[in-house]
């Protein structure tokens, strides 16, 4: 996997593609996108109709707290229940 970048830079990235660093960050990356897609699909973040960006900052603010708290409380109720079942 060893190439230099120099070579062509849109042929060969920073980290190789295939090697353990590569997908890494190529798992952060999609678990971003998935996301960020469903911050769109379910919160409207693609309708926001704000002229200022301060109120469409606030906004996506808003939605990412509330995205955050409601993952938090899944995943607390989730450890609860996995609890109660094994006990």
């Amino acid at each position: 996997f060893k190439m230099k970048i120099t070579t062509d830079l849109r042929k060969y990235s920073a980290p190789a593609r295939g090697s353990l660093a590569w997908k890494n960050i190529f798992k952060r990356r999609t678990a971003v996108e998935r996301v960020n897609a469903y911050l769109k699909e379910f919160f409207q973040l693609n309708n926001v109709r704000y002229r200022t960006g301060k109120r469409a900052k606030i906004h996506f603010d808003m939605v990412t707290l509330v995205y955050n708290a409601s993952k938090l409380a899944a995943d607390r109720i989730d450890a609860q229940f996995i609890q109660q079942q094994a006990a």
